[in-house]
């Protein structure tokens, strides 16, 4: 399944904003997403930036989990 994400890379935290199911993108964690901005330590510089991607679940846990990132929210 792929999967959108957000990753803060200075906390190495990260969300899933969104699933594709067959072909739409359906949103996910919306509750979460206001809780997970407000909390990132660097959203006040000025370069401040979060990474964004479409991964699917064996590329992103290649890429992020298995290099040692914190799964915060499913």
């Amino acid at each position: 399944m792929n999967r959108k994400y957000l990753v803060d890379t200075t906390t190495s935290e990260y969300l899933c904003v969104a699933l594709k199911k067959g072909r739409d993108w359906v949103d996910n964690n919306q509750k979460h997403f206001q809780n997970f901005m407000d909390s990132r330590p660097e959203k006040n510089k000025a370069d401040f930036e979060l990474l964004t991607g479409e991964f699917n679940d064996n590329s992103f846990f290649e890429k992020w989990i298995r290099n040692g990132t914190n799964y915060l929210l499913r």
